[in-house]
């Protein structure tokens, strides 16, 4: 996998491009330099692609993947080579690799034919569809599946499904009227959880935050649920108009129905769900009490710390849709 591209002065930072994604709006991001490369997006399409000019002359290679393509295209009277990747949910990690080869182009004096096949090696690694998802990845949907579940039984499924922001790329997984939640799921035998970044248990609206903490073991036959048959289970209480949606945000939390026969790990709760206010209180890292502390963040790029919640209490009075979020 080609390295974080230079940000600073050439790129759009992966941060910013976010945001474009993000805004589901058409961009054009140039990219300085000889010859005229830039990035776009058409999200309605879903098309993420570099635009490189060459000679009319220029003939698109055939790719031999799936889900990007090659095509020489017509803007304005210029002839472009167009590196496309189809499939939006790899829009992000395709980024800094379409970068490295505006890079090769501009900075290495590669010709686009040449550079193309090099960043084609390493596109057809990140575009192959794995065959199955990491355990981690399993346990987390697992978790936040049984919390949406919890939830489409209180406030409605049309509610609960378009609350779940987790798949989005969101900073908390759902976002209610009332309070947004961070679903974690563990298969500990102590109620301890990663947090992944120095915002991801910081409120982001008026709204309280609160962690939902599912403790999981595996079950034996015949007992608890595998994956598929969770996702089978809550998608058969949706109405079919939300259907696609709920189909859509699995796909982007890195689900693909092919996984299916190879999840076969059955899973119960260990102990029951719990919730936890993230208040003052809770046990954290965030910017704002490290600043206070004196302590310069400027430079702290990636923060994962694990929080031990065994043996803390959960509130006396929790609100309805935080119990409902327990999925019990």
């Amino acid at each position: 996998m080609t390295p974080a591209v230079n940000v600073d002065r050439r790129h759009v930072s992966v941060e910013s491009f976010d945001r474009y994604l993000a805004s589901e709006v058409p961009v054009v991001l140039p990219i300085r330099g000889t010859p005229a490369v830039s990035v776009f997006v058409r999200p309605a399409k879903p098309e993420l692609g570099l635009r490189i000019e060459v000679d009319p002359d220029t003939q698109a290679p055939v790719t031999g993947l799936n889900n990007i393509v090659a095509r020489v295209a017509d803007h304005e009277g210029q002839h472009y080579l167009e590196v496309v990747v189809v499939a939006a949910a790899l829009f992000r990690d395709a980024y800094p690799v379409l970068c490295s080869m505006a890079d090769r182009i501009q900075t290495e004096g590669m010709k686009p034919a040449h550079a193309l096949r090099e960043t084609l090696g390493q596109l057809a690694s990140l575009l192959r569809e794995p065959e199955s998802i990491s355990q981690e990845r399993e346990i987390g949907l697992f978790g936040e599946l049984l919390t949406l579940g919890g939830l489409a039984a209180s406030v409605g499924s049309s509610a609960a499904v378009g609350a779940w922001r987790g798949p989005q790329g969101e900073e908390h997984d759902f976002g209610l009227p009332a309070a947004d939640v961070e679903v974690k799921t563990t298969i500990g035998e102590r109620r301890a959880h990663w947090i992944d970044s120095l915002t991801q248990l910081q409120p982001t609206t008026n709204r309280p935050l609160w962690l939902v903490s599912h403790q999981l073991t595996a079950a034996g036959t015949g007992f608890g649920k595998t994956l598929p048959e969770l996702i089978d289970e809550v998608g058969s209480t949706l109405h079919s108009t939300i259907r696609d949606d709920f189909d859509a945000k699995l796909s982007a939390a890195g689900w693909s129905a092919t996984y299916a026969q190879r999840l076969t790990s059955r899973w119960e709760r260990r102990t029951e769900s719990a919730a936890f206010e993230v208040d003052e209180q809770f046990p954290r890292l965030v910017p704002d009490a490290l600043q206070r502390a004196g302590l310069s963040i400027a430079r702290l790029i990636q923060v994962r710390y694990r929080v031990d919640l065994d043996g803390i209490a959960s509130p006396v009075t929790i609100p309805a849709v935080i119990v409902a979020a327990l999925g019990s």
